[in-house]
């Protein structure tokens, strides 16, 4: 999929209560929905921020949150609008805002995935019909004063404005002059209604009334594209959020044609898998197959080129990583569940028809089904809270790659947009945007700067090495010759596994120390209580020994590598310009350190 910003704006309906740290103010809940979520930026409406409680929170999520905000001061418990930056997702040193209505309108500028500018108008609409117009019409004459601005690339907010009767339920149509006045902005700035354009028949709202209050619907959130743009646009979504509001929040994820494509990573085991008791049977029920075939071995001697001790282990692993995967699909927690299916609920009832469900039976009957939403994720939010409170309160004051984390200053993931293809500099440089033949100029540099091109003869060659033995003083001892013969053994397997730090990275596999650490610690146990046992470092050992004896397998992958360049200095264009990172199956990994200890 290509790089991309995730872009939502939001309701909160107040800024909850003033101390930031208190269990009702709603910033915390912020912070999380963006973490949890994604999102690059939020734009928030009636965000009631004044410079004080700007600080209060900057205090907070400073190092995680760029806030950028438009208040009404003579009132700053109305109104507002707040622009949030995830300093996690999105570059926030390079921001430029500009206020248009204050309390109610504002425009950022911004990079976007590409490095090119992006401009993000955030506003949030009058409720009365005659001061929305106005206050559309302002925004239209910013622009139309400023013809040398960049106009904004997406434009999002609670409007309160709604010009497509299938937009209310019950459906209606809103007064001319907003509507209009909104038409024209959207025309003079050359926007358009994403979502709607995405959906042209469905409905679905943003601001809710409860089922006491009647239960009218409407959808007066929404974010405008450029209509340029809206083809580098994707999931628009609506989705209701465990923050205490009356609105739901609408987001799109948005790219650009410059943008890189970007895989979806590696995929690595799961902290919580190691303890599900169905994985741990098939990992139980495949390894002790996996040791009754290395016995066979053994014992037979009946090794093949495509089937040995080599070929046997890829074939475990690949096994119990399918399974793992398989278990974290489907290992959902209830809470999440339920929250789904309430969704696919409220889609339903939207889609009936007047004829399928009476106008006032759907408004109640939707009013109901948010409402539950709204309960579950405020409970999976509280949940999510207090258990962030537990850590920290536990590790928050001691030096631990917790505290390490929660205190590093965020920035966004680095990406390679482009690689110079020719460092000719008599000619101009040309330059490469594909991912996949980016990942190609990348391979064959690091491949060309690891080879031997020299032209020294070889006799010649030959003689420097002998000149540097020669003055090699200390020799090795035939003790230390014999055991540097002897093949690795169960203890030199443990040492190098006992050795071997938690929470380091994994290779392409997935697969991480604890897992092995967990394995071998069931074998223990399962010996002292005279169960079924499988020996995994036994495994391991019998794996390393065919290796030490007939070299590596082709096709097993065992030494495979993922390559991570990591930018150093100067021009991000050239390749050499990147240190590399190789990361290695933990396996692998086990088997060099058990030789390395052994040297």
């Amino acid at each position: 999929k290509k790089a991309h910003i995730k872009i939502a704006a939001l309701n909160i309906k107040g800024h909850g209560n003033t101390n930031v740290y208190h269990p009702e103010n709603k910033w915390f809940g912020v912070w999380q929905l963006m973490r949890e979520e994604k999102i690059g930026v939020l734009i928030v409406g009636e965000a009631h921020m004044n410079d004080e409680r700007k600080g209060d929170i900057d205090s907070l999520f400073g190092r995680k949150l760029r806030l950028e905000f438009t208040g009404d001061p003579r009132s700053p418990n109305a109104k507002g609008v707040a622009i949030v930056l995830n300093k996690n997702m999105v570059e926030t040193s390079d921001i430029r805002k500009e206020e248009i209505v204050a309390g109610r309108a504002m425009v950022i500028d911004m990079k976007n995935v590409d490095g090119e500018e992006l401009s993000i108008l955030g506003v949030y609409g009058p409720n009365a019909p005659g001061e929305n117009a106005t206050f559309l019409e302002t925004i239209k004459q910013f622009y139309v004063d400023r013809p040398g601005r960049r106009r904004p690339d997406y434009a999002g907010g609670d409007w309160n404005n709604v010009p497509d009767a299938i937009d209310r339920l019950p459906a209606r149509t809103d007064n001319n002059a907003p509507v209009n006045a909104l038409d024209d902005l959207m025309s003079y700035l050359g926007l358009i209604d994403g979502w709607r354009e995405t959906y042209p028949t469905m409905c679905a709202y943003t601001y809710h009334q409860s089922e006491a209050q009647g239960g009218a619907q409407s959808r007066i959130d929404r974010i405008l594209v450029k209509r340029g743009n809206f083809d580098n646009t994707f999931e628009w979504e609506i989705q209701t959020v465990g923050i205490e509001t009356d609105h739901r929040m609408v987001s799109v994820k948005i790219t650009t044609n410059e943008a890189p494509t970007i895989g979806h990573g590696r995929w690595v085991w799961p902290a919580y898998l190691i303890k599900d008791k169905m994985l741990a049977a098939h990992i139980l029920e495949k390894g002790l197959e996996l040791q009754a075939e290395l016995e066979k071995l053994d014992t037979e001697g009946a090794r093949k080129p495509d089937h040995n001790a080599q070929t046997l282990w890829t074939t475990f692993k690949k096994s119990i990583g399918k399974k793992a995967r398989d278990r974290a699909n489907i290992l959902v927690p209830k809470i999440v569940q339920e929250i789904s299916d309430q969704e696919d609920k409220l889609k339903e009832i939207s889609e009936k028809s007047v004829e399928e469900m009476p106008v006032e039976e759907k408004k109640l009957a939707y009013a109901m089904v948010i409402e539950k939403l709204t309960a579950l994720q405020k409970k999976r939010y509280n949940a999510s809270r207090l258990s962030a409170q537990v850590r920290n309160r536990l590790e928050g004051e001691i030096i631990s790659r917790y505290w390490s984390r929660i205190n590093r200053v965020s920035k966004p993931r680095d990406l390679i947009n482009r690689l110079k293809i020719s460092s000719d500099p008599q000619g101009p440089a040309l330059y490469e945007t594909d991912s996949r033949r980016m990942a190609t100029l990348a391979k064959d540099y690091h491949e060309k700067i690891q080879s031997d091109e020299s032209n020294v003869p070889t006799a010649t060659r030959e003689e420097k090495i002998k000149q540097v033995l020669e003055n090699t003083k200390r020799e090795t001892t035939e003790e230390q010759k014999n055991l540097l013969k002897a093949k690795l053994t169960i203890d030199d397997v443990r040492n190098a596994l006992k050795k071997s730090a938690n929470f380091k990275a994994p290779g392409l596999d997935g697969i991480t120390y604890e897992v092995w650490k967990t394995l071998d610690a069931r074998h223990t146990t399962a010996v002292k209580l005279e169960k079924p046992a499988f020996d995994i470092l036994g495994a391991m050992l019998r794996v390393y020994n065919n290796i030490e004896t007939h070299g590596m397998v082709e096709g097993t992958g065992f030494s495979k590598s993922w390559m991570c360049p990591l930018y150093k200095k100067n021009d991000k264009a050239d390749i050499a310009n990147y240190r590399p990172i190789s990361l290695l199956n933990t396996d692998y990994k086990v088997f060099t350190k058990a030789l390395t200890i052994k040297l």
